[in-house]
């Protein structure tokens, strides 16, 4: 049976017994995630939780500033998913795509980006401060706003048509079935 995640901390030595049951405490009062908690009562870093997640979840850990990404593999992620889910896509071989993200019980975050992409995602943690600073850097948010662009309804249901087409042709076989099941329930 797995440890939990708090028998994990006690087990590396980075809190004792008093820190878990305060921030057990705090933590039935206040709620949020345990590893968060330790870290806002300065028991715990976000490197020494980001690296316990690691090793609790069997996932890599990396310094998004020491890793370098491609402008092609960068732009598979929009910058507003990238800000949305708190991912940043890293490196690309074949199907699979490589993407630093937070928290890796993050499902739903990790199936968007899968099903955005086409491609299966590898995850690598990273700690909040690392990612936040990586999303500045890599996805710098526009200093002027763009008036929006009148559409027409033909226009706009042009290119949703088309941007469906493209998603679906970069579908595996196995995935595109899985689309084609999901769509024939709903009817």
């Amino acid at each position: 049976m797995p440890l939990k995640f708090g028998q994990l901390l006690l087990q590396a030595k980075l809190i004792n017994e008093h820190q878990l049951d305060e921030a057990l405490e705090y933590q039935r009062g206040h709620g949020g995630r345990l590893g968060e908690v330790l870290c806002k009562l300065g028991y715990l870093t976000n490197e020494d939780l980001t690296r316990t997640l690691g090793t609790k979840y069997g996932l890599a850990t990396a310094n998004v500033d020491e890793l370098q990404t491609d402008p092609q593999t960068l732009a598979l992620v929009t910058a507003e998913m990238a800000r949305a889910h708190r991912i940043i896509p890293l490196a690309r071989a074949g199907s699979s795509l490589t993407c630093a993200l937070e928290d890796p019980t993050r499902i739903d975050s990790i199936n968007e980006i899968q099903f955005q992409t086409g491609c299966n995602v590898q995850q690598v943690l990273v700690t909040p401060a690392v990612m936040s600073a990586a999303l500045a850097r890599l996805y710098p948010v526009a200093q002027t706003v763009q008036a929006p662009q009148p559409r027409t309804g033909r226009l706009s249901r042009t290119v949703m048509i088309a941007e469906i087409t493209r998603r679906l042709n970069k579908l595996t076989t196995e995935k595109l079935d899985m689309v084609r099941r999901f769509l024939d329930s709903v009817e």
